[in-house]
């Protein structure tokens, strides 16, 4: 009988405590911002509290920015800056996805910065075969930039 008031009341203690460490803690709303951007990651975004607060479209100028160097550099046979300027392509694709509501445009936008970065990194880049994905691309971020602007944020 005396052992289990000493566990109940080393629990109750445990509780109490973490309970007023919990609400008096001030790092709370910084505790929260990793679950919240866990939450954007995985998908379930179910109101717009989960959505990142930055304004996505100086995003997507760079975005395009990456693509017209990636374009450049090829033309040019600066193969080196064209797999940085690649690189910086995906890099900013998925910067912008964690805004992206659209699944399927999501896949598609990410899929084929990946497929221009491979393209550039397999050494010999072939400007016409890459012109077909970079067209393919720009239509893509028009369709993510028109989807961007209808979200609230």
């Amino acid at each position: 009988m005396k052992k289990s008031k000493v566990v109940l009341g080393i629990l109750a203690i445990t509780v109490v405590m973490s309970l007023l460490a919990g609400c008096s803690s001030s790092e709370k709303p910084a505790a929260q911002a990793p679950a919240s951007q866990e939450q954007a990651a995985t998908g379930h975004q179910g109101h717009s509290a989960a959505m990142p607060k930055e304004d996505p479209m100086p995003m997507m100028k760079e975005m395009d920015k990456s693509l017209q160097d990636v374009v450049k550099q090829v033309k040019a046979g600066q193969t080196m800056d064209a797999q940085k300027s690649a690189a910086q392509l995906v890099s900013t694709t998925d910067k912008v996805m964690p805004h992206m509501m659209d699944v399927g445009l999501k896949d598609n936008l990410r899929k084929t910065a990946v497929e221009i970065k491979d393209s550039v990194n397999s050494g010999k880049t072939d400007p016409s075969a890459l012109e077909g994905k970079v067209k393919a691309m720009q239509d893509l971020m028009k369709q993510t930039s028109t989807h961007l602007q209808s979200m609230s944020h």
